[in-house]
């Protein structure tokens, strides 16, 4: 499938934004994922999502600089995704272990949903803007689930398109870096067909991407 994609991107004109996943672990080896690295760069990808499913935060600094050292000559950034049910919980939690590892090609993602459950709204803003890189947008209620793992639940399945719901993207998008990069991660709803799916959120993108750009220039 890897060799027969890129004539596919070639002939349509997309491409690959990034590639997923690595979770790292306290039994994490990262030469084990080289050849991740080899098919992302193959790919033309130039990012690669993380997700720290350790509590031992400094080892897993330890081991997310060796990840980014192996990943550095493909050209390929890290993105440490935090999330409220793994082992970096917070936006504080990951930007230490980010800072610890202290890598240039390593960056915290802001997931829409973890942002807002986490309670991370208002502590982004303070956030360096150098060590974030990455948004990924969705929407939903503010309230969320109580318990965990409605919380997992609620992130594979029940994310809504930017726009249908009630988080504040605006200001998550103002709190981002400017021209950071930017994906849409909204399942496939029962019963829509993809086609269907994908127009709806390319409808929902742009409208949030043209008031966000109003925005910025008033």
């Amino acid at each position: 499938m890897c060799r027969a994609l890129p004539p596919i991107l070639r002939d349509t004109g997309l491409c690959v934004g990034d590639v997923e996943i690595i979770r790292l672990n306290d039994r994490t080896r990262p030469q084990d994922h080289l050849r991740l690295m080899e098919t992302a760069a193959a790919l033309g990808a130039r990012r690669i999502k993380l997700v720290c499913d350790s509590e031992d935060h400094g080892r897993s600094a330890e081991t997310l600089g060796r990840l980014c050292d192996l990943a550095a000559p493909f050209g390929l950034v890290m993105d440490l995704e935090y999330m409220i049910f793994s082992g970096v919980t917070s936006l504080r939690a990951a930007m230490a272990v980010v800072e610890t590892a202290g890598r240039a090609n390593l960056r915290v993602l802001v997931d829409a949903l973890h942002w807002v459950r986490a309670g991370d709204i208002a502590l982004l803003k303070t956030a360096d803007p150098a060590r974030l890189g990455y948004v990924q947008l969705c929407d939903g209620p503010l309230r969320g689930p109580a318990d965990r793992q409605a919380l997992i639940q609620e992130a594979r399945t029940s994310r809504l398109a930017p726009g249908d719901g009630e988080f504040p993207l605006d200001d998550l998008l103002a709190a981002m870096p400017p021209n950071c990069v930017a994906s849409l991660e909204v399942p496939l709803p029962s019963g829509q067909g993809p086609l269907a799916h994908a127009r709806r959120l390319l409808e929902a993108a742009r409208t949030l991407s043209g008031r966000h750009e109003r925005e910025t220039a008033s």
